[in-house]
């Protein structure tokens, strides 16, 4: 077990030590950041693995049921990086089966990711597409050259930081692989981006590598490979500029902030005890107002030309 006594980077760290969270102190990821700001402090406490309470066994049995989506992520990411959750290959065309029931069991309970050959097929499928496609983005290094899952620790005023970057040519070019089942379209991408939290850990790998790499600091590229786990499996490549890395790192200080709050403290708030008055969605407001006036206006043109009034019930 690889633990952390010192900030650097770390080549050859696995996944399940770095989720174990192996710094000399709690540390916070750009994912607790993320709970941090969209729900509460308490949330990131309980999705700390050496913050949150002890949970029964029973409990983590169906914590996560399986998911064709994150199954065939988990495999294009091990296929694509060369390093990730370890597999195991099922050979059914469901878990229904007390078969394949057993095979899943046994599986997890070799620490291993269980996996339907024909999701595992699809996410050989989407390599083959996502090469063409990097390459075609211009992209030639990408999960190529240098190296995959490496793992950034460091310390800021007595707060432990961790971050794990899928893929880094250099340090000051760097690369993370998302899949989904969604749309990844152009015109829909930089909604995703946001909603998930790509800012904030773009942010957070930037603040990783300026403590660590500081000759590096203001050079940096932060790219996403986006694919879709679905055919065609199109791909599309994501740079983000100044602004997006901008709003990233307000999110991440305030996150911070929060963060050496509690840690301090010991003290990790929920949401408000207290009654709360929403605001009202300025987007639907606006929608409904705009829906009110259209239907006066209708019913002024159609008092103008009560000709225009037709019966289309057929009674």
């Amino acid at each position: 077990m690889t633990t952390i006594t010192s900030p650097g980077i770390y080549y050859t760290m696995t996944s399940s030590e770095y989720f174990s969270d192996p710094c000399p102190r709690p540390s916070l990821t750009q994912s607790l950041a993320k709970a941090l700001l969209d729900q509460s402090a308490l949330h990131a406490k309980y999705a700390h693995p050496r913050l949150r309470p002890a949970q029964d066994a029973d409990d983590d049995e169906e914590k996560e049921p399986y998911r064709a989506a994150l199954a065939i992520g988990n495999a294009a990411h091990l296929l694509m990086i060369g390093r990730g959750k370890q597999l195991a290959i099922g050979e059914f065309e469901s878990w229904r089966t007390n078969k394949a029931k057993d095979f899943k069991s046994e599986a997890t309970l070799a620490g291993k990711v269980p996996i339907l050959a024909t999701h595992f097929s699809r996410a050989n499928e989407m390599m083959q597409a996502s090469r063409l496609q990097l390459g075609a983005a211009g992209w030639k290094n990408a999960f190529r050259n240098g190296h995959g899952e490496v793992v950034l620790a460091w310390e800021e005023d007595g707060l432990w930081f961790r971050t794990m970057i899928d893929w880094m040519t250099n340090p000051t070019e760097v690369y993370d692989y998302k899949t989904g089942g969604g749309s990844f379209a152009p015109h829909v991408i930089g909604l995703k981006m946001e909603a998930d939290g790509w800012d904030v850990q773009a942010a957070m790998h930037e603040r990783a590598l300026d403590a660590l790499d500081p000759k590096g600091m203001g050079k940096r590229r932060f790219r996403y490979a986006a694919q879709e786990n679905y055919p065609p499996y199109a791909l599309v490549p994501v740079e983000l500029n100044e602004h997006w890395l901008t709003m990233g790192r307000k999110k991440l200080e305030h996150a911070i902030g929060i963060w050496r709050q509690c840690m301090t403290s010991g003290i990790w708030q929920s949401y408000p005890s207290m009654p709360i008055v929403p605001d009202y969605p300025g987007y639907r407001e606006s929608q409904w107002l705009d829906r009110e006036v259209a239907y006066h206006d209708n019913l002024a043109a159609l008092e103008r030309r009560p000709h225009m009034l037709t019966d289309f019930s057929g009674g």
